[in-house]
């Protein structure tokens, strides 16, 4: 196994994310654009452009038919991952942090940061509807 050299970032990356078949790698960083890569090469296949602050983290669905985001500019985008083009937004009160997609690839799981006088926050939302299903509250 040779190491794979992503030479697009113009910030460090904050995460990276393999798809189930292990041929695409997707990245994340502080420079505000997800990039998707073919693993084998490290050759950069395209980049997902719409967010306005660091992207903290990301996911990718069972099929690589989508891809989500949480960035710090409140937002969390979900991708399609062949055109690029985004299909859906959620705006948050506070910064996005965290993210993920149900196994299922129905609904997609994020939280935000505990900040401007916000508390922490978890959502579950299906996207096949733009429906949340799921909001909580940290008790502090």
């Amino acid at each position: 196994m040779r190491p794979i050299l992503l030479q697009a970032h113009e910030r460090s990356l904050t995460k990276i994310r393999y798809n189930r078949e292990g041929d695409l790698l997707f990245s994340s960083g502080k420079d505000k654009i997800p990039c998707v890569w073919y693993s084998i090469n490290g050759e950069r296949l395209g980049t997902y452009n719409g967010h306005n602050g660091t992207v903290w983290t990301i996911d990718v669905n069972w099929d690589t038919t989508a891809f989500v985001s949480a960035s710090a500019d409140s937002t969390v985008r979900v991708w399609d991952v062949q055109t690029g083009r985004e299909r859906n937004s959620y705006t948050l009160e506070a910064p996005a942090r965290c993210c993920a997609f149900s196994y299922d690839g129905n609904s997609i799981l994020y939280t935000n940061d505990d900040v401007m006088g916000k508390s922490c926050e978890m959502y579950l939302t299906d996207i096949r509807m733009r429906r949340m299903l799921i909001k909580t509250k940290t008790i502090s």
